[in-house]
């Protein structure tokens, strides 16, 4: 009975053991993909171009790179709009280790995404001022022309599924304290949307305060 056990036993670990050993080589290229799209931040921008510009707005691009002698798998993601094709994100995840996400800042140097949800949860808590801030945008035109990138970018999404793109120095869309307007918080922006005219407004974090970047139709 005790050999019995004893065998058992000892099945059971070298099964676990191959279980670790092979997961640990399931780092694939298929793996790494997965695993970025799973990702809070991936999953919020897709449903946020799903929501404002329709469907098959976003595609991923992958290959290999090396650096320091070492091999990762980038995993691009990347959005079609009118005369280009959009960057959003790039990540990168090293081939021996699938649970290690970079992400490439604009500059080039790459930051774990540890340090990305941690920046992400501290916007969350900017964001609950945010409806103070819109309520002086919709009543004070000074304050509005104040929060505008420039350049504004207005986007006209057309019955053929076609984007129209123009770009504005300023804001003429009639916008007052009277109109209603739902918000849709997402780890970088908010977006404002008029119940009656369907037009949403999206709006980034700068600094202590909010800026609207893009007008969608």
């Amino acid at each position: 009975m005790k050999i019995l056990l004893t065998i058992t036993l000892f099945l059971l670990l070298f099964s676990c053991d191959n279980s670790v050993i092979s997961f640990k080589k399931a780092c694939n290229a298929d793996t790494a993909k997965q695993t970025v799209t799973q990702l809070e931040e991936v999953k919020a921008k897709i449903e946020q171009i799903q929501s404002i510009a329709g469907e098959n707005r976003t595609y991923w691009v992958q290959d290999s790179i090396q650096k320091d002698n070492k091999t990762y798998y980038r995993c691009q993601l990347l959005s079609r709009l009118p005369y280009t094709d959009v960057h959003i994100y790039t990540f990168v995840i090293p081939k021996e280790d699938c649970k290690q996400v970079f992400v490439q800042q604009k500059d080039g140097n790459w930051k774990p995404y540890t340090e990305i949800e941690q920046q992400t949860k501290q916007l969350k808590a900017a964001q609950k001022q945010f409806p103070t801030f819109f309520k002086q945008f919709t009543a004070n035109m000074a304050f509005r022309q104040q929060h505008i990138d420039e350049p504004l970018l207005r986007f006209s999404v057309e019955k053929d599924g076609s984007v129209l793109l123009t770009e504005e120095e300023i804001i003429t869309d009639d916008i007052h304290n009277l109109q209603t307007y739902t918000f849709t918080y997402y780890p970088h922006n908010v977006c404002c949307k008029n119940t009656e005219s369907g037009v949403v407004y999206v709006f980034v974090p700068v600094a202590d305060s909010w800026k609207l970047t893009e007008i969608w139709k």
